[in-house]
């Protein structure tokens, strides 16, 4: 008897099912990790027409990439699941599963079950797939591929029964979900148009109505955020051929270990390449343009950060990778099914050989997370945080004691923000017989009592210095902070420099003050100077800066006069608007709000 097709989905679904949670079962016993705590702050912030049409708001999440339907991600969970990571995590993984599950159902087309099942595991056992299962952070990667796998299947479904117009409809809404998830998934259309079936006008004619929403995704990306390039802002660097030559032929390695495995796969890769090509069965111009719309995104990526992890940008990738391999193994003549079964299966095996290096390479860290997220909220708030790692405290305060901040409204209470210190010598200006200090031990994995904070080099407390973050962002601005009490001034504008006084009040026992000047353009040099408090009240002190700002560009420094912002912190206060005696412009970073 022929066996049941749809008995064998099923046993195949089930076995992507069951794969993702075995692969990735050390994922439901995590916690909060990365930048989750800012995603929960902000989620449990605004509403899901705040983040997608508010300009101001979208733009608060970040500046560089349009991305909303992440913190949609966490909304949905939120009010899903709670405060419980369990929850968003078995959601993570379902959805990963799901990439795994449609993605068997769109190899299909063109390769056996049993090979387009193997494809599948072979995508999900890849280390970018099992790196991203750890960190929520990431799941608008997970989603967005997932929707374009939707968009491609229901597109070449829609090519091989025109009569089934509700396709169409399918494809453009989950092509517009993707493109509302991550930018890499923008260029999907201009692929789908190069798929061997039907005319090219039958082609082009079925993905249309996906053109029409490009064109519309780059005016509301533009609205939004100025500009038709995402990427990460690192100051200026100059761009490197050679450097992103040497990124690229770097990603084989990355995914697949060691030097000869990640030779011998490309060789692998190249020799199916010609072999169909050889026999009519390979789309040369589909493979071109995929291999652009896939891998032109990361280059501003080797400028900075770098592609030096199989992390969440060769998610996509891998993908492509795991999808030709399926495809052509499974249209080759010859040999039969069992051992093109087994070549996919030795492929996979190697994937998964380096996903557990990666995996294990990673643990560190998200037990570091795990232990001092639950410490920041679940601690008493008499104890203190020092960061020996991680020196960002304005990445810290707003990751961490944004967890704080979101599970508090969620509950109902009082915002309470636990103190944050990043520098050794700042230990000793916290008063012992109020706050105890701790910080993350990698021995024991967990959050331990300093004995000692003091250091030999702790300073005046009168004389506590102040370092300058600079952010680039144009008004409008998101309301995401509180009022400080203070004032700045522009005392002085010369043709290509702004010099900034003013004052803040904070408590006389504090340290590590932060300053973090939001600006249109970040400037080229600049100086700070804080002097010492000469009053005399025993809680709080008024703290006295000097601003300048340099530029090269005249036109960049009255951008900077007009709309420069200042928000403070330190290590017992939150972010604030230092907002009297700032621009109009400013007003909209003030939150009204808990």
């Amino acid at each position: 008897m022929k066996p049941d097709p749809k008995l064998i989905n099923l046993m195949f679904v089930t076995g992507i099912l069951a794969a993702t949670f075995a692969l990735n079962a050390s994922a439901m016993s995590g916690s909060w990790r990365f930048d989750d705590g800012y995603l929960l702050d902000y989620a449990s912030r605004f509403s899901p027409w705040d983040y997608f049409f508010n300009p101001a708001i979208t733009r608060g999440y970040s500046l560089n990439n349009l991305t909303p339907f992440n913190p949609l991600i966490y909304d949905l969970n939120l009010g899903l699941f709670g405060f419980s990571p369990r929850g968003f995590y078995l959601q993570h993984l379902l959805t990963l599963a799901g990439c795994g599950i449609a993605s068997y159902f769109l190899l299909k087309i063109w390769a056996p079950s049993l090979v387009a099942f193997l494809g599948s595991l072979c995508f999900l056992a890849g280390a970018p797939s099992l790196f991203v299962a750890q960190q929520l952070m990431v799941g608008h990667y997970i989603a967005g591929l997932l929707f374009a796998v939707i968009a491609t299947l229901a597109y070449a479904l829609s090519l091989n029964r025109p009569e089934r117009g509700y396709l169409l409809l399918v494809s453009v809404v989950f092509y517009m979900l993707a493109t509302a998830c991550k930018e890499v998934y923008f260029p999907l259309p201009f692929v789908l148009v190069f798929l061997n079936q039907g005319s090219w006008r039958v082609r082009f004619t079925h993905a249309l109505p996906m053109f029409l929403w490009s064109f519309g995704y780059l005016l509301w990306r533009t609205i939004t955020l100025g500009s038709l390039v995402g990427g990460y802002d690192n100051g200026p660097r100059e761009f490197s051929v050679q450097k992103a030559l040497d990124a690229y032929l770097g990603i084989p390695e990355l995914l697949l270990g060691r030097p000869l495995i990640s030779i011998g796969v490309v060789i692998l890769l190249l020799a199916l390449a010609g072999y169909l090509a050889l026999h009519r069965r390979l789309n040369l111009k589909l493979i071109i343009v995929a291999s652009l719309a896939v891998l032109l995104p990361l280059l501003p990526l080797t400028h900075f950060p770098g592609l030096s992890q199989a992390n969440r940008y060769l998610l996509l990738p891998w993908w492509l990778i795991s999808a030709f391999l399926s495809v052509a193994i499974g249209q080759m003549p010859r040999p039969g099914t069992a051992l093109k079964s087994l070549m996919l299966i030795g492929i996979t095996a190697l994937s998964l050989s380096q996903a557990w290096h990666v995996q294990a390479s990673l643990q560190p860290r998200l037990e570091r997370f795990d232990a001092v997220y639950r410490f920041f909220l679940y601690a008493p708030l008499d104890r203190l945080y020092y960061s020996r790692d991680i020196k960002d405290a304005y990445y810290l305060d707003t990751v961490l004691n944004g967890a704080r901040y979101a599970e508090s409204r969620l509950s109902d209470r009082e915002l309470k923000r636990r103190g944050l210190l990043v520098q050794a010598r700042s230990l000793g200006l916290i008063d012992p017989t109020r706050y105890s200090v701790w910080s993350y031990d990698a021995d024991c994995h967990c959050v331990t009592r300093l004995a000692n904070p003091a250091t030999a080099d702790t300073p005046d407390p009168e004389k506590a210095s102040a370092s300058l973050l600079t952010l680039s962002l144009s008004p409008p601005y998101p309301p995401l902070f509180s009022r400080l009490s203070g004032e700045m001034r522009f005392s002085a504008f010369t043709e290509s420099s702004v010099s900034i006084e003013g004052q803040w009040q904070g408590p006389r026992h504090d340290a590590e003050y932060q300053l973090i000047l939001i600006v249109p353009s970040k400037p080229q040099r600049y100086r700070l100077r804080i002097f010492p408090d000469s009053d005399e009240n025993p809680l709080q002190r008024i703290t006295k800066f000097s601003l300048k700002l340099d530029y090269d560009d005249p036109l960049q420094a009255r951008l900077a006069a007009a709309q420069a912002c200042l928000l403070i912190r330190s290590a017992m206060t939150p972010l604030r608007l230092l907002l009297d005696g700032a621009p109009t412009q400013c007003q909209g970073l003030l939150n009204q709000e808990p």
